[in-house]
């Protein structure tokens, strides 16, 4: 079961639990750009290459809204000129009718002629604006340090590429020109309603914030039990996922009932929550309504009396009838635009930030050719830290010769894959060196460094493809080259080499055979011959293996150690391991814990010392 706490307002905060649910916390954070003007003003410098279309789409949209302001004036016009004729018993000014009529016509087809151009340039614009910045992120998710990860879920970068991009690219899209069009449309609306009758504008204009406030009474009494709602729904949503993603160990200890009680209790209080903020959130409409309809009954009756009264045409009444309508419409809709423009500028400054990231900084400047490389490796007086001031390692010293194994062991925390992140240049020490046949690994630009390594990890990562481009994928081809430039006899050599010839071929595409997410359909022994398959291709002097046997059966097992065989038999090699028996042939073994290097030797001597490394061993796990 997950961890729970309570939060200030007696809210579940249930944060990620061993089953892997994730639960969510904090739903309803309140959404607001902490620099409001300075995001503005950056967006803006993104919106300026484009500022020739964007300032055309406002000019259509604000055609467009003049002319829907004009449209109920004339037409109260017409209405004026033949309401006079049927009382007055006279001629139809037909001259009159037919000029107001194609005026009319005009407008409406001036409406929708810009409010179409002004929504297909608003969308150019967006989509290129999105274009541009998706480019930079995706770019600057390349240059970031693994350290930002370490710091930041790789979820939380994923969010800024879906959910902060669609926010902002939705915003642009209608959001800055429905607030012209609102704005213009009331200062419009309220000029042609003062035009025609003071008195009625100003009954008009008073019920409106009325109307407003009593609305939002009503919504921030339902805001917190929304919140509450929000809360209960991905408590519930967890507790789901956790007992679906652990059946298996629900039926295993029984805890089916236990998790049904869960289900329930949370089911039950969502219900209520659901229940109170929609009883509350639904008087908003009615309510809203009822002041509508109060002002419109005021409004009929003074300006029935108007009309009678010879005050003002009945033409202009009709008008004002609509202008109130189209009054209260942009009214709301501001408000509403309002909240959403602060959401999306909240969204771009996250983006901005993440842009604003330090990149890791590019020291090396050599390239490299891995078949010159021999393979020596040296960690000189390596110190590392993650933090400041809590060192990781201090002053390690390792010497690895060419085509030797190195077999790393430790439990938990000991700095295992941190000692071969260092070596892949993946964090920036804080003293001493990493040696590569002599030279500093920095003199290396990073990506020509790691043209000298092979890695084959625990969890096995394989992309949606085919398996024949999995294996491809560790080929060395050159900048532009697809992966049909590697060959088939060679993405077939290195599958045979690891052993994993014989289970493609059963399959029913063989290397053609696509993987989707997850590539549920192999094993986990499978998936990690091919990512063995796909390192032998890349044919590198030096193969890091981390934990590569950890996570299968030993049959499985003694498949991936004859692999690992084929990969580690004639270069330099590290592994990592739990299984101290995949290890025992290892040329060098070091036992580390809290970041240093406790004993080295072989298997032999070290069982011979009979300390740490014989501890674990005969534990039978170095975890």
């Amino acid at each position: 079961m997950a961890a729970e706490k309570k939060t200030t307002d007696g809210l579940p905060n249930v944060e990620k639990g061993t089953g892997g649910a994730g639960r969510v916390s904090g739903l309803l954070s309140e959404d607001k750009a902490q620099d409001t003007k300075g995001t503005l003003a950056r967006l803006l410098i993104t919106l300026k290459p484009f500022a020739g279309l964007f300032i055309l789409a406002l000019i259509l949209t604000l055609m467009a809204t003049i002319a829907s302001v004009l449209a109920p004036r004339l037409t109260g016009q017409v209405i004026t000129l033949i309401t006079e004729t049927l009382l007055n018993r006279i001629g139809l000014d037909w001259q009159s009718v037919t000029r107001l009529i194609s005026i009319l016509a005009t407008l409406y087809l001036v409406i929708f002629v810009a409010t179409y151009a002004a929504n297909r340039l608003m969308v150019s614009v967006t989509q290129k604006i999105i274009r541009s910045l998706r480019v930079q992120m995706d770019k600057k998710i390349n240059l970031v340090p693994l350290s930002f990860y370490d710091q930041v879920s790789v979820g939380n970068v994923s969010s800024l590429l879906t959910n902060d991009l669609d926010n902002i690219a939705n915003t642009l899209q209608t959001g800055l020109t429905s607030s012209l069009n609102g704005v213009i449309t009331m200062i419009g609306v309220l000029i042609m309603m003062f035009s025609i009758s003071p008195l009625l504008a100003l009954f008009s204009v008073i019920i409106l914030p009325l109307n407003t406030w009593l609305v939002s009474v009503i919504v921030r009494r339902s805001k917190p039990t929304f919140r509450q709602a929000a809360s209960y729904t991905g408590h519930l949503n967890g507790v789901i996922e956790e007992a679906y993603q652990g059946a298996e160990v629900i039926k295993a200890y029984g805890l089916e009932e236990q998790y049904k009680e869960e289900v329930k209790e949370c089911n039950q209080a969502l219900y209520e929550k659901d229940w109170r903020s929609s009883y509350v959130s639904f008087l908003a409409r009615p309510a809203g309504d009822l002041m509508a309809n109060i002002n419109y009954a005021i409004i009929s009756i003074l300006g029935g009396w108007l009309v009678i009264t010879g005050r003002i045409p009945i033409g202009d009444f009709q008008a004002f009838i609509s202008y109130v309508h189209l009054f209260r419409a942009p009214f709301g809709q501001i408000l509403g635009i309002f909240n959403t423009i602060m959401s999306a500028l909240a969204s771009a400054e996250r983006i901005f930030e993440f842009l604003d990231t330090d990149e890791q900084v590019e020291t090396g400047t050599k390239e490299l050719d891995q078949n010159l490389v021999k393979g020596d490796v040296e960690f000189d007086n390596v110190t590392f830290r993650y933090v400041e001031d809590q060192p990781l390692f201090e002053n390690v010293n390792i010497e690895a010769e060419s085509g030797k194994q190195i077999a790393i062991v430790g439990q938990t925390g000991a700095g295992k894959t941190t000692l071969i992140n260092l070596l892949l240049h993946f964090y920036e020490l804080n003293g001493g060196q990493i040696l590569l046949d002599g030279k500093p690994t920095t003199e290396y630009q990073r990506s020509e460094l790691r043209k000298a390594f092979s890695l084959v990890l625990q969890d096995t990562w394989l992309f949606a493809g085919t398996i024949r481009d999995n294996i491809a994928y560790g080929a060395s081809i050159k900048d532009g080259e697809e992966l049909s430039a590697v060959s088939d006899q060679d993405v077939v050599a290195a599958a045979k080499r690891a052993h994993a010839n014989h289970f493609i071929e059963r399959l029913p595409n063989g290397y053609d055979t696509e993987i989707v997410e997850g590539a549920t359909g192999l094993s986990q022994g499978e998936k990690q011959l091919l990512t063995i398959a796909r390192a032998l291709i890349k044919k590198a002097p030096i193969t890091i293996l981390d934990e590569a046997t950890s996570s299968v059966d030993t049959r499985t097992e003694l498949q991936i150690q004859k692999a690992m065989h084929e990969l580690t038999s004639s270069n330099t090699s590290f592994i990592i391991a739990h299984r101290l028996s995949t290890i025992r042939n290892a040329d060098l073994i070091l036992v580390m814990e809290d970041g240093q290097i406790m004993e080295q030797g072989n298997h032999r001597t070290l069982l011979e010392k009979n300390g740490l490394y014989a501890e674990l061993y005969h534990a039978g796990s170095a975890n």
